[in-house]
């Protein structure tokens, strides 16, 4: 696979660059915010009863991005909250922030080969992006993961749905990642897991695509990636082609 010249890379974050190892610590805290923030109220709530009102909320946010509608910790809390009668922003922007700060419990890892495929591209002179949709976890919270791993430095600009205000694949996500590198699309490549929102909104922008599903195979019936890696070394390879 070749676009030339390639100038700069764009990565989405999740089951692309990083995965998720341990959820659980996240979720009792999670649960443990929102039996409070209820309690406050004067609700009494049992902690299963507030896990399925947490992932009816987060059902709502995943329909949402699926219809290109951004939402996230602060959404999501005010959702749970007037599921249970509260109608309090205040509460909700309380609570969406102990949500969001609860993923930092959870673990994270780098995929395999994903630190060499970055630093191999910075020695070529590619210029790197990160193109990421939020849910609990919005870019404050994924830049810390991203550190953890030492990641981030290598990404030169880092944009996020929560803070972008749409989730991909609206063209404002890819504009905000090629614009601060002075890169056309034509010149520049984009790659994700997800036909949907990846490769969709990264070809309708103008970019090459590559789909990555070292560990997540998209089976969707979305149009697929000029490109399919089954790797972090893989793809290097057809980044080098």
């Amino acid at each position: 696979m070749r676009r030339a010249p390639l100038r700069a890379v764009t990565f989405d974050c999740w089951q692309t660059l990083l995965t998720d190892r341990d959820l659980a610590a996240a979720r009792e805290l999670r649960v443990a915010a929102l039996v409070e923030a209820a309690a406050s109220r004067g609700v009494e709530l049992a902690p299963e009863a507030a896990l399925e009102t947490i992932r009816a909320a987060h059902a709502r946010h995943v329909e949402l991005w699926t219809r290109g509608i951004g939402s996230g910790s602060r959404e999501m809390a005010g959702w749970a909250l007037a599921s249970l009668g509260i109608e309090d922003p205040a509460l909700a922007r309380s609570l969406g922030h102990r949500f969001e700060d609860a993923g930092l419990a959870g673990e994270v890892a780098a995929l395999p080969g994903a630190a060499e495929t970055l630093a191999e591209l910075a020695r070529r002179g590619v210029r790197l992006a990160l193109v990421c949709d939020t849910g609990f976890s919005g870019g404050r919270i994924v830049r810390r993961f991203l550190d953890r791993v030492g990641l981030l430095d290598a990404l030169e600009v880092q944009v996020f749905s929560d803070e972008i205000g749409v989730p991909k694949p609206h063209r404002r996500m890819f504009e905000a990642a090629l614009r601060p590198l002075g890169v056309a699309p034509d010149e520049a490549i984009h790659v994700g897991d997800l036909r949907p929102t990846d490769v969709a909104g990264g070809r309708a922008f103008g970019m090459g695509t590559i789909r990555l599903r070292a560990l997540h195979d998209d089976v969707s019936p979305h149009p697929d990636a000029d490109a399919i890696a089954d790797s972090h070394a893989h793809l290097q390879e057809l980044l080098a082609d």
